[in-house]
């Protein structure tokens, strides 16, 4: 009885042990590190980058209205060079072997 008890203890304690480790693991990736990685450093005018959460358009100029230059998806870096305006962000968008800068909305990048 007191073997099996005992047994059953240890077997809680490593499970704890485990998930408490990924759980540390998940909190240690730190995006902005990874996004770092990936592009081999950012351009100086580049603030930061990330990723959108919601695909969308890279517009000419701060407006909805505005000509769209671009569509993307989540699988796209974004840079964003200035934030200034209240909805919009400068920002530069790489696809193929071209770079595209205007306006996204604030609305579908993270905080």
């Amino acid at each position: 009885m007191k073997t099996t008890l005992t047994a059953c203890m240890l077997a809680i304690f490593v499970s704890l042990t485990a998930c408490n480790s990924e759980q540390r693991s998940m909190e240690a990736d730190d995006s902005e590190a990874t996004v770092a990685s990936e592009t081999g450093g950012l351009p100086a005018d580049v603030l930061y980058a990330t990723r959108p959460l919601i695909g969308g358009e890279v517009y000419k100029t701060a407006s909805f209205q505005a000509n769209s230059l671009l569509h993307f998806d989540t699988t796209q870096l974004i840079q964003v060079l200035d934030t200034t305006d209240a909805m919009f962000v400068k920002a530069r968008v790489h696809r193929d072997t071209a770079a595209y800068t205007g306006f996204v909305s604030k609305a579908i990048l993270p905080e």
